[in-house]
């Protein structure tokens, strides 16, 4: 349970980064308070399990969790190149710039 709550934490923590770097405010919160709950699902087994007296499920716990890290974060990217996208393009902003700058030397003469 604690590895599949990580790479669920994981996969939200890497979608909510690519979020907030688009200004996607809204989706951004939702994905921070769902990851969150999950975060805290895999505290309280982890901190269970650490606190126990046999080694090898600390060992398993630990192991566990840091290949779900690293499997999160693997699919947390590609569902985000997938999924997260910026409000809009380079190109609708380089338009955008060039009508300014249009504006504005028009406006000067």
């Amino acid at each position: 349970m604690a590895g599949i709550s990580m790479v669920i934490a994981d996969i939200l923590s890497v979608l909510l980064v690519q979020a907030e770097a688009r200004n996607r405010a809204h989706l951004a919160g939702l994905l921070d308070a769902l990851g969150w709950g999950a975060a805290i699902i895999v505290t309280f087994i982890t901190v269970t399990a650490l606190q126990g007296h046999n080694m090898t499920e600390k060992v398993l716990v630990v192991l566990v969790i840091s290949a779900a890290n690293y499997a999160g974060s693997l699919i947390g990217v590609k569902f985000g190149s997938r999924f997260v996208h910026d409000a809009t393009t380079l190109n609708d902003r380089v338009a955008r710039l060039e009508e300014l700058s249009t504006l504005i030397h028009d406006h000067k003469e």
